[in-house]
């Protein structure tokens, strides 16, 4: 198992700052390790994106 997914799964992702977008006035990007999408809520400051689970549920992704 790769140390990197064991800090994914504790909740410490690491961003791909050099893949970052502007969505609705916000950054979003992805996890390097686990892909998982992240928004930055304040400078420097990343958070983990709720997606919905294309409404099919209460499930959400992340």
């Amino acid at each position: 198992m790769k140390v990197g997914l064991l800090a994914c799964a504790f909740g410490r992702h690491s961003v791909d700052v050099a893949n970052k977008r502007k969505a609705g006035g916000m950054h979003v990007g992805k996890c390097v390790c686990c892909k998982t999408p992240m928004e930055e809520i304040e400078p420097n400051v990343w958070d983990v994106l709720q997606v919905k689970d294309a409404g099919l549920g209460r499930r959400y992704f992340g």
